[in-house]
């Protein structure tokens, strides 16, 4: 009856310090704040993403890209590995790119070649403008 009562007691110190140990690893958790600019940054990041994902399943885009000699699978492939900040830019390069976006800067080249071909008298529409001759 003594072997029996050391082989219960060691199982039982066996069970209690793996019990002790387990719950010890469960219990370590490591927490940290999330601002709501990291997480709006996350989605925003996400969304962009996928308007890029949505533009290049177009019929359109795609027989572009098709007719650029680019396959559109490994063109999707290309676009899941990009990072967020080259999603960023890649969207700020499509929005700046509109056409007619820089109206100012049309006017002002316009103004110019009017003013030189008036000062070397090829035209007459300024009136404060005088011909080179």
């Amino acid at each position: 009856m003594g072997f029996l009562n050391v082989t219960k007691k060691g199982v039982v110190i066996a069970l209690s310090a793996q019990l002790i140990l387990a719950t010890q690893a469960v219990t370590v958790a490591q927490a940290q704040m999330l601002s709501t600019e990291a997480t709006i940054n996350t989605y925003a990041a996400e969304a962009d993403r996928n308007l890029l994902m949505d533009e290049l399943q177009r019929s359109e885009v795609r027989a572009q890209i098709i007719e650029l000699g680019v396959d559109p699978v490994e063109a999707e492939q290309r676009l899941a590995a990009l990072s967020d900040a080259e999603i960023s830019t890649i969207l700020t390069q499509i929005e700046d790119g509109s056409a007619g976006a820089d109206i100012i800067g049309t006017l002002f080249t316009v103004f110019i070649i009017l003013l030189v071909t008036d000062i070397l008298c090829l035209t007459r529409i300024f009136s404060f403008t005088r011909c080179a001759r």
